[in-house]
């Protein structure tokens, strides 16, 4: 019987030792997941910055990349046109950081040129500086960045877009000609008399600059990724022909042919498409066509 009693008294006793560590370990779990909570949202911030930086970077340069044909077409006290017809800069950056969870005012944006009035040619550059504003998930790292709501600022600078000054094409001419024949006389001696007269009239026109044009199609028509965009050049330059066309799609691609093949998005977003063409008298550029891709 004591020796049946003292087995009882120690099962109970590694009953109660077990009880014991098991709420220790608990203690100690509730005391170390804030921290390791704190410790996981920390990294976490980390990657987030590194990635909106990235993404700042560019949208910098893809602005840099519209400002190298349009550099005029900026202003920093209105907001990118829901047609995106104008502003094509600032609609550009915007359109790069479109649901990065970055904000950028107009007036976070800059554009500055090299050269006064960011003349066309060699050695004229043109900067995009554009500044973000990402927020901090913890305030463990607000000592190292001023706060919770970090400011940065990226800049790209590219040469302004200067294109081969086209062939001189000779003026445009048309020639008319006209034949009038008088009638024949004959008088009492016997003379027959017929008088034939010839006019040509020469008109030259000069050549102009091409009026720039173009129709399109997309596919699906739920505008669901991926979507596929046909175009077909309708630019007119009666006087004289065109020398060169410029497709801009919008995402960095481009294409240099007359009628190019159909062009393919791939991700979600707002796309601008423009064609720009060039005659011997100047260019024409069309205005924006927008393309939604779901």
């Amino acid at each position: 019987m004591f020796r049946l009693s003292r087995i009882r008294q120690g099962l109970a006793h590694r009953t109660v030792s077990r009880r014991r560590t098991r709420g220790q370990s608990l203690v100690e779990f509730a005391l170390l997941l804030p921290v390791f909570m704190l410790f996981f949202a920390t990294t976490l911030d980390l990657g987030r910055l590194a990635a909106a930086q990235l993404s700042v970077a560019n949208a910098a340069k893809e602005g840099a990349f519209q400002a190298s044909t349009t550099p005029t077409d900026f202003n920093s006290s209105n907001p990118c046109p829901s047609t995106g017809a104008s502003n094509l800069v600032l609609c550009r950056v915007q359109l790069e950081l479109k649901g990065s969870g970055i904000s950028v005012n107009p007036s976070d944006i800059v554009v500055s040129c090299s050269q006064t009035g960011c003349p066309t040619g060699m050695g004229s550059r043109v900067t995009v500086s554009v500044t973000g504003r990402f927020q901090l998930l913890t305030p463990v790292l607000s000592p190292f960045f001023g706060g919770t709501n970090v400011a940065f600022t990226r800049s790209s600078t590219v040469q302004r877009e200067t294109l081969p000054a086209p062939a001189t094409a000779p003026p445009f001419s048309t020639t008319t000609s006209s034949t009038t024949t008088t009638s024949t006389t004959t008088t009492s001696t016997g003379t027959a008399t017929t008088s034939t007269s010839t006019t040509t009239t020469s008109t030259t026109t000069a050549c102009t600059i091409p009026s720039a044009g173009f129709t399109y199609s997309t596919t699906p028509n739920s505008g669901q990724a991926p979507v596929v965009m046909s175009v077909v050049d309708t630019t007119t330059s009666p006087a004289c022909a065109i020398t060169s066309w410029f497709w801009d799609w919008g995402d960095g691609s481009t294409s240099m042919q007359k009628d190019p093949t159909p062009h393919t998005y791939l991700v979600r977003g707002k796309y601008f498409v423009t064609l720009r063409v060039a005659n011997s008298a100047g260019t024409n550029t069309t205005g924006a066509v927008e393309v939604w891709v779901k």
